[in-house]
């Protein structure tokens, strides 16, 4: 059975792979030798060798014709995989400069690609599923219904981005909690990294990645006859969604974080707490933690007096100054 190819990522071919394999097994061997045994051209074989030569896995003998003798692969690979990774690092810090020149190019003679419209459910999620996979840093979200592809796959999405260690905030509409198995997903989100707020209502619905590239629903209805998104790149209007987020953000009430309360309040009131804060009724409330509405008004009584607070803004207000939100 033939040996997978491996080294083909730190760009050798076929030929230099096999010829590698078999320079492991002999002592010396001359391109002659190797072509023999490999049953191939000395042509392509002395090229290889000199490949290998230069890569720093074979050494040769500086004889006439050159003996080549491999290098000891626990010394050698670990070298060019490092040297490889090297060249791929300054590769990726040109990055911003190339990126730089060719979006000034796109605001001099084509600034209507910096607006691209997005048709139909499937160009939407699969654009934002390619635009999270792009992510390097943070991903900034504002989230409310309709949804128009599977949450299972957003989720997926974004365990992988977490996974990578991508920051990812969220901003949700106090309404996205009231839907069926949502809480769960934000809360199993947040378990794994995201940072969480709600709010009354989103200013609109929005996916920002790296500050340079954000796509925003236009039909905002889901009973909209069309599903239409734009993809928004760097421009002074990308940098505007940015400030938009971060002047929500600030107003936005933490929603499942931990928090440094006290160790004698149970988990229930802490999260009735967020919840709370977050502008939400006592309906949707009892729905999240399982409980009755009159357990809801009740604990919202008795952490009101623990609070000295009158009223539920004011209970936020204290709570947050506190340190508990």
């Amino acid at each position: 059975m033939r040996r997978p190819k491996v080294l083909d990522g730190v760009g050798l071919g076929d030929i230099e792979e096999r010829a590698y394999r078999l320079l492991l097994r002999e002592p010396s061997l001359t391109a002659r030798d190797i072509a023999a045994q490999l049953e191939t051209g000395q042509g392509p074989v002395r090229r290889a060798a000199e490949a290998l030569v230069e890569f720093g896995l074979v050494g040769d003998d500086g004889s006439a014709p050159p003996r080549y003798t491999a290098i000891d692969p626990r010394i050698a690979i670990p070298a060019l995989v490092r040297m490889r990774q090297a060249e791929l690092d300054r590769t990726s810090s040109a990055l911003p400069g190339y990126a730089a020149e060719y979006h000034e190019r796109m605001l001099r003679t084509e600034p209507q690609r910096l607006v691209e419209v997005l048709e139909g459910p499937g160009a939407i999620t699969e654009r934002v599923s390619t635009l999270l996979r792009s992510a390097e840093t943070e991903v900034l979200a504002f989230d409310e219904p309709p949804y128009v592809g599977g949450s299972a796959k957003a989720n997926t999405d974004e365990h992988d981005l977490l996974a990578r260690g991508v920051k990812v905030r969220g901003i949700y509409a106090a309404e996205v909690l009231s839907i069926d198995g949502k809480a769960d997903d934000i809360r199993d989100l947040v378990g794994r990294g995201e940072q969480a707020r709600v709010v009354p209502n989103v200013p609109l619905k929005m996916v920002l990645v790296d500050r340079r590239a954000a796509v925003i629903p236009l039909t905002a209805r889901a009973e909209s006859v069309r599903t239409t998104a734009v993809m928004v790149w760097q421009s002074r209007l990308c940098d505007a969604l940015v400030e938009l987020f971060e002047a929500t953000w600030e107003r936005a009430a933490p929603v499942f974080a931990p928090a440094a309360v006290d160790e004698d309040m149970e988990r229930t009131d802490r999260e009735l707490l967020s919840l709370l804060n977050a502008g939400l009724k006592d309906e949707t409330i009892a729905r999240q933690l399982g409980l009755s509405e009159r357990t809801v008004r009740r604990r919202v009584a008795d952490l009101l007096t623990r609070l000295g607070a009158t009223s539920r803004f004011q209970a936020g207000a204290k709570a947050s100054a506190r340190g508990w939100l």
